[in-house]
């Protein structure tokens, strides 16, 4: 559990091993996630839908 990175604290891959590794993310065309840092200049929006 020491590297999940989302707020709730669990994920449904725990305890699965992965042959690769995620190293840069992009959202929108803006590095959010490079080698183990977060960009933390640029946040994201809640999402909204109409029900």
């Amino acid at each position: 559990k020491e590297n999940i990175l989302y707020k709730c604290g669990w994920s449904p891959f725990e305890g699965t091993t992965f042959s690769s590794s995620i190293l840069t993310t992009f959202v929108n065309g803006t590095i959010m996630y490079d080698n183990g840092t977060f960009n933390e200049t640029v946040k994201g929006k809640r999402l909204l839908f109409n029900r």
